[in-house]
């Protein structure tokens, strides 16, 4: 199973905030994955659950990457 320390392999890319108030927060490595929340702090911690979902799901399906 991936832990946090697989997260932090990946590059994370803050957007501004839309006109709503929302942010945008994106993984590099991951192109179609994005996270849109309140906050940067919120937006972050999104995109990283996100991410170790997806890491966990590759790994049950194809073994440890």
């Amino acid at each position: 199973m991936m832990g946090t320390a697989d997260v932090d392999r990946f590059s994370y890319r803050f957007r501004r905030p839309f006109e709503d108030g929302g942010h945008v927060d994106a993984c590099v490595e991951l192109s179609g994955s994005r996270w849109l929340y309140v906050s940067t702090s919120t937006a972050l911690a999104g995109i990283r659950r996100l991410v170790a979902g997806v890491l966990a799901n590759m790994d049950s399906a194809f073994g440890r990457l």
